[in-house]
This record gives structure tokens, C-alpha cells and sequence, in this order.
């Protein structure tokens, strides 16, 4: 199961890499201005509904629902739920996309409140532009949960490769003629990329395609009913999104830009170890809790959140002691100013003090959906967000862009602290000692890596230095217990 963790962390990595180049070409040739400001934000409207969908709601309740279908009646018959799904799908997706464009200049004026006149104007403009991107995505998306559950993973984690060098691609060779509009138009080109790279494996699992609904179908029904509470806490995550574009909105000029920039830095370590290990031990719980085989749950969990601890700790580390360092490798080039750079790396400490929750919660989520329970993690989710938009109140006014960064790091953690008592509580008692005795040893490797790299000049001295101590403090353990070892 780890192999396969591995293979898609690698795979993740190259992609998560290209998104900061994608990153780092943005910040040269637009810097952080009103038309990154108008980009980001018409982007993450138009990325609105795709959590609700594909890898979100959709794709998680499906997995054991076809599952114990396949188990009832066999893989074949089984296939008719993946046809009415994902033409329910894409009826929807659709007539979305055809309201966003209708209604552009409404969403953009109620959402982000805080933006000039012109910059409304150019994100309104963009969002007629990206608004198609979500058919691609919502389609790409629940195929490559039907793939990983057929454990088809390396598929699916590379499409994120094609839709960021569609963007890359745009911003080189359009960028400078028509601007962020070049940006947007490689963002639909990058979810048709998407989609496509995905349907040939999905073709060859599925031999045909069928294009109806089975309305009278008792899983397709099962399925949406436990959609709705999920569907209930993501859609409120993704207010949290829009809550978090209206408060920095009216942040000076550029404010959007370093919370956005400094989240596409987070997200490497998030994406690569997070998503990845989420993705591979899901099927794993699913099957587990359907033969009802607690003792591989459990152990699957504690590896899980070990293996976590092993990766984003030391990751945690370096973002929050070598912000600024990093930031100004990335993207301290072009139109990119010291001031944004400061301003992006401030973002981005207060961010990673957060990581090990934001990365643990799609762990420990997984683990509720696999028991069939959609209904918690929604209700601590909510109370999260709540907590969140709250804090985003308090601390805007004293600690500006920080404050945002900070507000989101406080709610994840209240996230997953509910997530884990409660799991631990109401379904299976993980091994607590085991757990933080592991994070105890993580802490001191990665307090002794940074101790032998942090008076080092260069940024790329320093991340060797702190890589090789840490390792070399881990070598022996990993050889001898190999993935034993967490």
C-alpha cells in the first residue's frame, strides 16, 4: 500500500513542482497586482463546485457504495452505477458552467466586495473564461476516483502534470501579448487535458459506455443520500474559500495574491504526502470495513498518520524557518517586489503552522466515509469554518494578511482534534502513546536538522544540509524495520 504511496508522492512532487514554476512564472510576469488579484479569485470561483464533485463528495461516497454493489452482484452488473453517476454528472457540471457565465458580473460583485471597480471588470471577464473548466475537472475528477478504486493511482495523480504545463505553456508563450487572459485559457485547456488523459484507462476498465440514468436504481439513490451531509461541509469549506476572498479582498493591493501564493507553496508538502497517502489507504479502509476487519483499519491508520507526522514535521520546519528564503527563490524575480515577498512569506509562516492538521484531516475523514459515517466529519467541519471566519474577523484588523493565514492553521487543528477523538471514541481506540512517541522522535530529527543548517547562507545549502541530517538520523531505523518502522 506504501509502494503505491510512494510511486504517487513522486508523481505528485513532479506535478506540485511544475505548480511552482507555474507559481513563480506568474509572480515574473504579473507580479502580485490587481490582475493576479482578479485571476486568483475568478479561478477559485470557478474551482468552486469541484470539491463537491470527482475527488470530493461524489468520488468518496461512491467507492464503498460500488464496492459492496460489486460484492452483491458482481463487477459487470455493478458498471451501470458508474454510467448513471457520471451522466448525472455531467448534465450538472454543465448547467453550472452556463449559469457562471450568464452570471459572472453577479458573483464577482457579491463575493468580493472588496475589490476596485476595474478589477471586478477583468476577474468577471476571466470567469466567462474559466467557467468552462468545470465540466473537465468534474468529469476528470470522478473518474479518477473510479481508477484509484480499480487501484489504477498513477493515472490520476499525473493529470495534474498536464494541467499546469497548459498553464505554463500559456503564460510563455501568450503571457505577454494578452495577459491574464492567456492564464485563463490554460486553465480550460488544462481540464480538457485533464479529462483526456484519464478516459483511456477508464475505457479499458469500463470495455464500453452507456449513456443512461437508472433512476430506479436503489444505490444510485444511496448514494446521494449520503452525499447530502457531505455535500452540506464541503459546500460550507468552500464558503470559507469565498468568506476568506471577501476579508482579503480588502487587503491592500496584491494582499489576495501573497495568501494565494503562499497557499501554492503549503500545498507542495500538502499535495504531495497528504492527498497521496489519503488516496492510497482509502480503498484499503473501505474493503477493511466491509469484511469487517477493525485490526487492518487500525494499523492502516496508525501508519497513516506516522508516516505523515515523518514527512510534514520536517516540512513544517523549513517553511516556517526559511519563509522568507524560499519565497524569494520562488518567486522573488521580475515584477515581483521585496515587499511582496515579505508580505507572501509572513503568509506562508502562519500558514504551515497548520500543515500537520490540514494534511491529517483528509486522513482521518477517510476513516468516518470508509465506517460509512458522512455525518461527523460535516458537523466538524462546519465548526471549523465557523471558527475560522470568526478569527478572520478578529485578527484582520491587527494582523492583516498574517491574521487570515493564521485563523485557517487555528480551525484545522480544531478539525482534527474533533475528527480524531471522536474516531476514536465512536469506532476504533487508536494506539495514542505509539503515535506521539513517533512525533516526539520526529520533532527532535527535525530540531537537530535545522539546528546544523540554519547559519548557512545559501537557501539550497541549507535545504541539503537539513535533508541529509534528517535522513541520516533516520537511516538505520528504515533500514532495519523498512515501512515497519512507522
Amino acid at each position: 500500500m506504501f509502494k503505491s504511496g510512494i510511486l504517487i508522492m513522486i508523481i505528485t512532487l513532479a506535478s506540485r513542482v511544475l505548480g511552482l514554476v507555474r507559481t513563480a512564472l506568474i509572480a515574473y510576469y504579473f507580479g502580485a497586482t490587481k490582475y493576479t488579484d482578479a485571476y486568483f479569485s475568478a479561478f477559485k470561483i470557478s474551482n468552486f463546485f469541484r470539491q463537491l464533485l470527482g475527488e470530493g463528495a461524489l468520488g468518496t461516497v461512491f467507492i464503498p457504495v460500488y464496492n459492496d454493489k460489486e460484492k452483491k452482484y458482481g463487477a459487470e452488473r455493478s458498471k451501470s452505477l458508474i454510467y448513471s453517476v457520471l451522466n448525472l454528472l455531467f448534465i450538472f457540471t454543465t448547467l453550472i458552467t452556463i449559469l457562471m457565465v450568464i452570471f459572472s458580473d453577479n458573483i464577482i460583485n457579491f463575493i468580493v466586495t472588496g475589490f476596485p471597480e476595474e478589477t471586478k471588470i477583468i476577474a468577471s471577464r476571466l470567469l466567462k473564461i474559466m467557467a468552462v473548466y468545470f465540466v473537465f475537472i468534474g468529469l476528470a475528477g470522478m473518474i479518477s476516483a473510479i481508477l484509484n478504486n480499480f487501484k489504477k493511482f498513477l493515472i490520476p495523480a499525473s493529470t495534474s502534470l498536464f494541467f499546469n504545463f497548459a498553464i505554463i505553456i500559456s503564460i510563455m508563450v501568450y503571457g505577454k501579448k494578452y495577459g491574464v487572459t492567456a492564464m485563463a485559457a490554460g486553465v480550460v485547456a488544462g481540464g480538457v487535458l485533464q479529462f483526456l488523459v484519464v478516459l483511456p484507462a477508464f475505457i479499458k476498465i469500463v470495455k464500453h459506455y452507456e449513456f443512461k440514468i437508472d433512476f430506479k436504481d436503489k444505490d444510485l439513490k444511496k448514494i446521494f443520500l449520503l452525499m447530502i451531509p457531505m455535500l452540506l461541509g464541503i459546500f460550507a469549506r468552500q464558503i470559507n474559500s469565498v468568506v476568506d476572498q471577501f476579508f482579503a479582498s480588502h487587503l491592500a493591493s496584491g494582499g489576495v495574491s501573497a495568501l494565494e501564493n503562499a497557499t501554492r507553496i503549503y500545498n507542495l508538502p500538502l499535495g504531495v504526502f497528504g492527498i497521496s497517502i489519503a488516496t492510497v489507504i482509502y480503498p484499503t479502509l473501505s474493503r477493511a470495513v466491509s469484511n469487517n476487519d477493525t485490526e487492518t483499519v487500525r494499523k492502516s491508520l496508525q501508519s497513516g498518520l506516522n508516516f505523515l507526522q515523518f514527512l510534514i514535521i520536517p516540512s513544517m520546519g523549513v517553511l516556517i524557518f526559511y519563509a522568507q528564503d524560499i519565497i524569494k527563490l520562488v518567486l522573488g524575480h521580475g515584477q515581483f517586489t521585496q515587499n511582496s515577498i515579505t508580505v507572501t512569506s509572513e503568509s506562508l509562516i502562519y500558514y504551515s503552522v497548520g500543515l500537520f492538521f490540514y494534511t491529517s484531516v483528509h486522513l482521518m475523514s477517510r476513516a468516518f466515509y470508509g465506517m460509512k459515517d458522512t455525518k461527523r466529519p460535516v458537523i466538524f467541519s462546519v465548526i471549523s469554518i465557523t471558527i475560522n471566519i470568526i478569527l478572520n474577523a478578529v485578527l484582520i484588523g491587527q494582523f492583516q494578511h498574517k491574521g487570515l493565514a493564521l485563523a485557517t492553521a487555528i480551525a484545522s487543528m480544531v478539525n482534527f482534534m474533533l475528527l480524531y477523538i471522536t474516531f476514536n471514541k465512536k469506532y476504533i481506540k487508536l494506539d495514542l502513546a505509539y503515535i506521539v512517541k513517533f512525533k516526539l522522535k520526529v520533532i527532535i530529527s527535525t530540531a537537530l536538522a535545522l539546528g546544523g543548517s540554519f547559519y548557512l547562507d545559501n537557501i539550497f545549502i541549507k535545504l541539503i544540509v537539513f535533508s541529509g541530517i534528517y535522513l541520516a538520523l533516520w537511516a538505520w531505523p528504515l533500514k532495519r524495520k523498512k515501512l515497519e518502522v512507522f
